[in-house]
């Protein structure tokens, strides 16, 4: 498809796990399949993955205003300051793009009327001690 759509040409390669991160570490890719899923709601669990040195930041892409955007959202006296620092870095990320987002996890479940307490979130995360069965 990217081929055909977008005129780029991509050989796959699968590899053991070891070997993947081997050449993610070293930059021996030309693109690789990643996946984050936020550990907390807010843009911050995704967007600190992304500063200059992180550890989860495998790309090697930097860039200083984004960092810097990242720092005055960590010290802004207000959310929607943080917000829209937060917001202006997003836009850096996605102008460079040296990850793209194509899709996100989703999970479908049945859940019979009677369960109580189990309701959607972001996380997809459910204390049990909240949940009951009425009969």
């Amino acid at each position: 498809m990217w081929k055909e759509n977008l005129g780029i040409n991509i050989v796959l390669t699968n590899t053991d796990w070891k070997v993947y991160l081997s050449r993610q570490n070293t930059g021996d890719y030309e693109i690789a399949r990643a996946g984050w899923i936020g550990d907390y709601q807010d843009p911050k669990s995704f967007l600190d993955m992304m500063v200059t040195g992180r550890g989860n930041n495998q790309t090697g892409w930097s860039n200083e205003e984004y960092d810097n955007l990242l720092i005055k959202a960590a010290n802004s006296t207000s959310q929607s300051e943080r917000f829209m620092h937060m917001y202006e870095a997003e836009k850096i990320l996605m102008d460079e793009l040296p990850i793209i987002p194509i899709y996100t996890y989703t999970r479908i479940f049945m859940k019979h009327e009677s369960v109580k307490g189990w309701n959607p979130n972001l996380l997809d995360s459910h204390a049990y001690q909240y949940i009951s069965i009425e009969e």
